[in-house]
């Protein structure tokens, strides 16, 4: 058991290691103070076990925010049959490991901006029911546009979690659940 609760920080923290090499632009670790705001994912990868049509499905803008304890919380309004659902998920800064957020025990999510604080990676490694599961996500602040040397680091992250670039997914954008646009 405790070696299957190490193997993904082993994994997280040999990224950490890897987080410069290969990129055309620069990275720095991203704080819950400096995400704070809203972001729209512009790329995204992973071998989550979706269904194809939910893989490619238009997605909308989220929001980062700090929840009533101090948490960094992520925001998304989904839409879905009834209506708009906001969907929440609390993410803890972690001490001591720059960059690293825990989502849930042993599954971390790590933020890098990434050619200064309009774009981020976000990328997951975690186990889920002994299965490996890997998630990268290039998301920007204030458009759902990158240009080519972001989309070109991208696809070096992606080969960074061993995900095959050929997978990356251009999700098409849904505004239809931004506030004032409900029906």
């Amino acid at each position: 058991m405790a070696t299957m609760q190490l193997f993904p920080l082993t994994i997280g923290l040999t990224l950490l290691s890897v987080v410069h090499a290969g990129y055309i632009n620069q990275g720095e670790c991203a704080t819950t103070d400096k995400l704070l705001g809203n972001w729209y994912i512009i790329r995204w990868a992973g071998n989550l076990p979706l269904p194809e049509e939910k893989l490619r499905s238009p997605l909308p803008p989220f929001t980062l925010s700090k929840n009533r304890i101090g948490y960094l919380e992520f925001r998304m309004n989904i839409s879905s049959p009834i209506g708009c659902v906001e969907f929440k998920m609390a993410m803890n800064e972690e001490k001591g490991k720059p960059c690293f957020f825990t989502l849930w025990m042993w599954h971390y999510v790590r933020i890098v901006f990434i050619g200064g604080e309009n774009f981020g990676f976000a990328y997951l490694n975690g186990i889920t029911n002994g299965v490996p599961q890997k998630m990268g996500m290039l998301m920007g602040r204030r458009n759902h546009t990158a240009n080519p040397t972001l989309l070109k680091d991208f696809e070096t992250l992606v080969i960074q979690l061993s995900l095959n670039e050929t997978s990356i997914i251009n999700p098409p954008y849904d505004d239809s659940c931004e506030p004032g646009k409900e029906s």
